[in-house]
């Protein structure tokens, strides 16, 4: 099911093109040999691939949500743009002590000192949530004069995301898996400043 799902919904690029072979050889045959049959098939064909192009169009798969929103949080954080990274956190957020207000919080104060740009995510997509694993490159925002430890130069997170009410897919937790494990609010104290 999940194949037939990528296939139709997702990239339907593979499918399209076998579709338009199968009308071309079909249509190919029928007018060389004159076989009914084979008339038959491409228009069907033809049929398949008009339907297979709507769904795709039309239709958005919890992949392509979640893709969505990792696509909005990366440039977020590449950017400097707190609010939009923000946007993409679960009011249900939980992460040890610390809520979505908090994790706004240590968004805000990080982005003052820091920029990141994210490597390809690694997602396992479940039926009620998704595990993202992505790895960021941090470097010092513009005009800070931060230094960050070359060990923190790379930091690889583990993000639960799931939908909410309105359908989109949001940030529900978060703990860095590399180069050890820690919660935002640790991550935040490598920041110079106050403490969280």
């Amino acid at each position: 099911m999940d194949l037939l799902r990528h296939l139709v919904f997702e990239n339907p690029t593979t499918l399209l093109v076998a579709l338009a072979i199968a009308t071309v050889v079909c249509g190919t045959i029928w007018r060389r040999r004159g076989a009914s049959g084979c008339r038959l098939a491409a228009v069907v064909c033809v049929a398949a691939g008009l339907l297979v192009g709507v769904l795709a169009y039309t239709v958005e798969t919890d992949r392509e949500r979640l893709v969505r929103t990792l696509d909005v949080m990366d440039r977020a954080v590449d950017a400097g743009r707190a609010e939009a990274f923000i946007a993409c956190i679960s009011p249900a957020y939980k992460s040890d002590s610390l809520d979505k207000d908090g994790l706004a919080n240590l968004v805000r104060r990080g982005l003052e000192y820091v920029r990141a740009s994210a490597e390809a995510p690694q997602l396992a997509i479940g039926d009620t949530d998704a595990v993202v694993t992505q790895t960021y490159r941090f470097r010092p925002a513009p005009g800070t004069p931060l230094t960050i430890e070359k060990q923190y130069e790379r930091i690889t997170w583990e993000g639960v995301f799931g939908p909410d009410a309105d359908g989109k897919w949001r940030l529900r937790s978060a703990r860095a898996t590399h180069p050890r494990e820690m919660l935002p609010q640790e991550a935040a104290r490598l920041l110079p400043g106050r403490r969280p």
